[in-house]
């Protein structure tokens, strides 16, 4: 198993950080964010043990992309439960509906793709158009009562929501994008997902699932600070008024890490808006924090690599 393997392979470095002066220091960036920002820490330890800590972790936020996890997982358990296989065609909504994204915005009309090519053009680039596809295959209602199945109540799918169903439709008019989640509810779902405990896959399909996640175009966010050869399993989303990103960081003591800005001050589409520098800082403290015999800061030219979105036009 990727996850208990790498948490035995930590078995020699201790499995308790202490966290209360990282907290500190992680409370004090969101206490003077201009606008919201909640996160959650939770350290796995090499025993089996967890330790978390987080600051407004409760409350709602727009999930923007980082809900693409949920839209994943669904299709998964339905794969597994023989309703959907990853060679399912799917036929791509015609060009007016479509998304501006990367990259199934500009391909013909009548073209299908497989629920296979979906969720790779949904996770690793965070293509719209594959996602609202996929998720109406799999269905909002389903991804609801699968969330609500595993014990969460701040976080859905919303994107074109069944008129009918109201909580749907309110949540969409709040937060106006993909999705909502908290902290907290992201943040527990990935360490069932890097755990293996209550996360109703089969070993192989939650796996193959980490394996997705690890494979990120976008790598400006929490990867940033990690070092290149440590694997990080994670879903960046990014709104005008919010930033996010959802990440296993499967380190010397692996960590999930879930940050999420709301109402931000700076809207700017920049490499140093404050929501990225908040969680690129975020992470930086917790790399360090918690590995600090192996220290690692980007080199000082890294902001020229980052992604640009392709640049289509």
């Amino acid at each position: 198993m990727i996850a208990s393997l790498t948490i035995a392979l930590a078995a020699g470095v201790p499995a308790r950080p202490d966290l209360a002066a990282l907290g500190r220091r992680l409370d004090g960036i969101s206490r003077n964010f201009a606008g919201r920002l909640g996160y959650r820490l939770t350290v796995l330890g090499a025993d089996g043990s967890r330790q978390s800590i987080g600051e407004r972790d409760d409350e709602r936020f727009p999930s923007a992309s980082t809900i693409k996890t949920m839209v994943m997982y669904e299709a998964y358990r339905q794969i597994e439960e023989g309703r959907l296989s990853l060679d399912t065609q799917v036929p791509l909504w015609e060009k007016a509906r479509r998304h501006s994204s990367l990259w199934a915005s500009y391909l013909d009309e009548g073209l299908k793709v497989d629920i296979d090519g979906l969720i790779s053009l949904m996770m690793s680039y965070s293509d719209n158009t594959a996602t609202v596809v996929l998720a109406e295959k799999v269905g909002a209602r389903a991804i609801k009562a699968r969330m609500e199945g595993l014990g969460y109540r701040n976080t859905y799918w919303t994107s074109y929501p069944p008129q009918e169903d109201l909580q749907l439709v309110r949540l969409r008019q709040t937060f106006a994008n993909m999705g909502v989640t908290s902290p907290a509810e992201m943040n527990d779902f990935l360490v069932r997902l890097a755990t293996g405990r209550g996360i109703g896959l089969s070993e192989a399909a939650r796996q193959k699932m980490i394996r997705v996640m690890s494979r990120q175009y976008w790598d400006d966010f929490i990867s940033y600070n990690v070092p290149p050869d440590v694997v990080v399993a994670s879903k960046v989303g990014a709104l005008n008024r919010s930033r996010s990103d959802t990440a296993i960081v499967f380190g010397p003591r692996p960590y999930v890490l879930t940050v999420y800005t709301d109402n931000q001050k700076d809207r700017r589409w920049v490499s140093d808006n404050a929501g990225d520098e908040a969680i690129r800082r975020i992470s930086g403290l917790v790399w360090n924090s918690i590995n600090p015999d192996r220290p690692y800061s980007p080199p000082k030219d890294a902001k020229k690599w980052a992604p640009t979105g392709g640049s289509v036009e």
